[in-house]
């Protein structure tokens, strides 16, 4: 018994630390929302479409952009200090809820670009911003 119940326990610890990093593995950019204004028109952000995002322990990477050893740091925004940070609102991104988790990548040489942010919008999706676009990205598969 006391072996089941350590068994349950490592499994649960597995779990959460597994949810904890929601955003390592790969992603695809799926779709393109336009909440305000942006740089970037339907028709530019579509060649974005079907190109991966990878976030590893040891390198985050998008399109001819990439980031070693990156660090990764997460926080919760309420709807407001959503709606005050992005000038978008979380219903229309679709991100159910009254708060939102974000990651943010450091990396050791100032790495900003797309994919340098990311914002979890379900168990398996999320967006990724760059000119005023929130690309949606789809977790194709699980990572370390």
């Amino acid at each position: 018994m006391r072996y089941i119940s350590l068994l349950l326990c490592l499994f649960t610890l597995s779990c959460a630390a597994a949810d904890n990093d929601w955003y390592l593995g790969t992603w695809e950019v799926s779709g393109a929302e336009f909440p305000g204004m942006s740089a970037m028109g339907m028709e530019q952000a579509e060649t974005w479409f079907g190109s991966e995002l990878t976030y590893t322990a040891a390198k985050v990477a998008f399109r001819d952009e990439r980031c070693d050893s990156p660090t990764f740091t997460t926080s919760s925004l309420t709807e407001g200090e959503f709606y005050a940070s992005y000038r978008a609102t979380l219903q229309a991104l679709g991100i159910a809820g009254e708060q939102v988790e974000i990651v943010e990548v450091g990396c050791p040489d100032n790495w900003v670009a797309a994919g340098s942010k990311m914002i979890k919008a379900g168990s398996d999706a999320a967006y990724i911003l760059w000119d005023g676009v929130f690309f949606r990205v789809e977790k194709q598969a699980y990572g370390s």
